[in-house]
């Protein structure tokens, strides 16, 4: 008996310091997309040179919602884009083909992209950038362990995301800006500040704001990071 409890006990200890089950511990706490995307690069997959996690939940149509990124570029962070979209573009990560085992490697094989599964459909893809050539069965099977929590993780997230894809929103174009406006906000999807954009169009500063003022009342915004990203999901720019 004592044989019994003690093969027990450490099958415990195994479990409790399985990554499966710290990772699943700590996603009980509902972290945010972004703080999930920076978990996955340094508590897992930082020793084997990885600087960049990203993850995407998709729709029945296709589209693409960017629910966390950590070390990419914020251009997409937080926005949706349509398949069409991405079908038009030519980055590495985009042309990804991903293998039976639901697994691809980018062609310079410094990015590992993982299909996310629900029930035989795809619902999702985490993308994990390194900085040099990695131990790519070893980064696979890390891969294979972690996806199956995130995917649950993202499952959530995905529900969620299709139910707000399906309210009406109000009706703006670009039809709906004039030229300077519509200089402004595309200002602000390259990050640019009042300032920049003052100096770079001629305008005085307060102009600039006065026009950004309008610019929120039209997309419904308060923030220059919310216009940037409904210009973008709108296909203004």
């Amino acid at each position: 008996m004592a044989t019994q409890k003690g093969e027990s006990s450490n099958a415990h200890e195994i479990i409790l310091k399985h990554p499966v089950f710290n990772l699943m511990q700590w996603l009980a706490n509902s972290p945010s997309g972004d703080q999930v995307a920076r978990e996955l690069v340094l508590n897992y997959f930082q020793l084997l040179g990885a600087t960049q996690s990203r993850l995407v939940v998709t729709d029945d149509e296709g589209n693409a919602y960017f629910v966390g990124d950590f070390g990419f570029d914020k251009t997409f962070t937080g926005t949706s884009q349509s398949l069409e979209y991405w079908q038009t573009r030519t980055d590495e990560i985009v042309k990804i083909e991903i293998g039976p085992t639901g697994l691809g490697w980018s062609t310079s094989g410094l990015y590992l992209q993982a299909r996310v599964n629900d029930f035989g459909d795809t619902r999702g893809w985490i993308t994990i950038g390194f900085t040099r050539e990695t131990d790519r069965l070893e980064a696979e099977q890390l891969m294979q362990i972690l996806k199956h929590v995130v995917g649950i993780y993202m499952s959530t997230i995905q529900l969620t995301a299709s139910k707000a894809a399906k309210t009406p929103r109000s009706s703006v174009s670009k039809e709906s800006f004039t030229p300077r406006q519509l200089a402004i906000l595309g200002g602000m999807v390259e990050g640019k500040t009042n300032h920049e954009l003052a100096s770079e169009l001629g305008f005085s500063v307060s102009t600039i704001r006065h026009e950004t003022m309008r610019v929120y009342q039209a997309l419904s915004v308060s923030d220059r990071r919310e216009a940037a990203r409904e210009a973008l999901e709108r296909g203004i720019f």
